[in-house]
């Protein structure tokens, strides 16, 4: 079944409600082997986020532009699942919509992405660089993030071939929801809504990613302290596909 309004949604599987939200320069389609494997177990909504894939763009981005577009094909009471940006969105969701919210997982998202300190975060001129580029030739510049993604061992090497593939045969982002999506990516600061986040949070990060240091993830577990936290060892900022069976039995099991 196939909604399509504001925001594509993929629904499939039958269960309890699990929402799976992309990062940045991807689409729903990342999800790909994820959502065969928990809609055994779920019933999975796989969003393009707006501007994203088969989705609309939006008018203005941010955070609260984004949640009410998609908010609108979602159930209440739903597990949110979102990965990078996507994890942003969920995080944000659990906070402005708890309705909607009844547990929260984080996949490889910070609450905020940019630091002055490198053992926090990245630097700002990081997420600039990406926004010159992206003006200049758009595919170079995706690929280039992609490979961001992927550095650690040869395992998350492997983890370009599949984003590449899954997107092979999907829609291009267009140029204004990239660049806002950089701009929440470098802007964003959730650490204050974090605190006050009643609902169960899983925060799962790979041991190798580029773009969230270990600093910032203990940062995290200090902030929610009801919060679980797991770190893939074989895994860089992809986690659902270097290790997407321990990835699916973990979202299983919370």
């Amino acid at each position: 079944m196939s909604i399509e309004k504001v925001v594509a949604c993929r629904i499939s599987g039958v269960g309890e409600d699990l929402v799976l939200l992309h990062g940045w320069g991807t689409n729903s389609a990342i999800w790909q082997g994820v959502e065969t494997s928990l809609a055994q177990y779920f019933r999975v909504y796989c969003i393009d986020l707006p501007g994203f894939g088969k989705s609309s763009e939006l008018s203005t981005y941010t955070l609260t532009s984004m949640l009410e577009a998609i908010i609108e094909v979602l159930p209440d009471h739903a597990i949110w699942c979102g990965w990078s940006l996507g994890g942003l969105l969920a995080t944000y969701a659990s906070y402005a919509y708890p309705h909607k919210v009844r547990k929260l997982i984080q996949v490889c998202s910070a609450l905020k992405f940019v630091s002055e300190d490198p053992l926090y975060g990245v630097e700002g001129a990081v997420f600039e660089n990406f926004k010159e580029n992206l003006k200049t030739d758009k595919n170079k510049t995706l690929k280039r993030f992609i490979s961001l993604q992927a550095q650690g061992p040869i395992s998350s090497k492997k983890d370009i071939v599949v984003i590449k593939k899954s997107l092979q045969n999907s829609f291009i982002a267009s140029d204004e929801a990239l660049l806002s999506g950089l701009d929440l990516l470098q802007h964003t600061d959730l650490i204050e809504c974090f605190a006050t986040i009643k609902q169960p949070c899983l925060s799962i990060f790979g041991a190798y990613d580029a773009l969230i240091p270990e600093q910032g993830r203990l940062q995290m577990q200090a902030i929610l302290k009801h919060s679980q936290q797991v770190v893939f060892e074989q895994s860089a900022h992809a986690p659902f596909i270097s290790e997407r069976d321990r990835f699916c039995h973990l979202i299983k099991m919370f």
